[in-house]
């Protein structure tokens, strides 16, 4: 039940990771980037509340703004707290569902 979390889980956690990538100067065959591997799932999944004009607490919307909260971000996720999805479906699928 863990792998809806692989792929997000490891694309946020490069948060985390990419300075360090960058100062040890480690680059490998496939280099996680924010622009590359990052952005795309915050925008799809936590932009529409996190940025300037909205009302979560803070903005995602360009690695400047979301590399403070990188630590916060992954752990949410891994807990499931974000994003938020109140619903209950034990059967079926909805549409507009943002979990990860």
């Amino acid at each position: 039940m863990k792998t809806w979390l692989t792929g997000s889980s490891a694309a946020l956690a490069a948060l985390v990771t990419l300075p360090a990538i960058a100062l040890a100067g480690g680059q490998s065959d496939r280099s996680v980037t924010f622009a590359k591997d990052v952005a795309p799932i915050l925008y799809k999944n936590c932009v529409d509340c996190h940025r300037p004009t909205m009302f979560a607490p803070m903005s995602l919307v360009t690695y400047e703004d979301a590399r403070p909260w990188a630590r916060a971000i992954k752990q949410r996720v891994v807990r499931k707290e974000m994003p938020p999805w109140s619903a209950d479906a034990p059967i079926g699928t909805f549409k507009n569902d943002p979990r990860l």
